[in-house]
């Protein structure tokens, strides 16, 4: 079988319409759990934008090949998820799609939790730590060789 007939399982789910509204649906059902749990704690927008972004960061840009589907022969063992995704191509719906996200969120915890301190800081840090490593020119980039093999 040829490389352009082979299909990465990694990240063929990721191009589907309904995971995305299953996504969005995810993003609100945490919200609407951390109200029900907590009605009074008034970070659960900048909670979740921060968790987000820790497990976006580690799954997306950190954890590299494929870890449950082990038939590629090690052809991805060296590329992130991220790197993964429509085979590099930049600016395709799935990257923007994930790359919206985060910016959304940056916008509602703005709105949310306001533009004045501490929070402040850690929405905003948080949020373009996230963005920055989707932009193209940190594709196949690893800072100080953190995380090279």
């Amino acid at each position: 079988m040829t490389d352009e007939f082979q299909i990465n399982r990694n990240q063929s789910w990721m191009h589907s319409k309904r995971f995305w509204v299953v996504y969005i649906v995810a993003l609100v059902g945490a919200k609407a759990l951390i109200t029900v749990l907590s009605p009074d704690f008034e970070y659960d927008w900048l909670f979740i934008t921060v968790f987000h972004a820790i497990i976006t960061f580690f799954g997306f840009h950190w954890q590299k090949g494929i870890p449950f589907f082990p038939t590629n022969q090690g052809k991805y063992s060296r590329l992130t998820l991220w790197e993964q995704i429509d085979r590099g191509q930049q600016y395709t719906p799935t990257r923007k799609f994930f790359t919206i996200i985060p910016i959304v969120l940056f916008m509602i915890t703005l709105h949310s939790n306001g533009y004045k301190g501490f929070p402040f800081y850690i929405n905003a840090i948080a949020s373009f730590v996230i963005v920055l490593s989707k932009m193209p020119r940190m594709d196949r980039v690893r800072l100080f060789g953190i995380n090279k093999y």
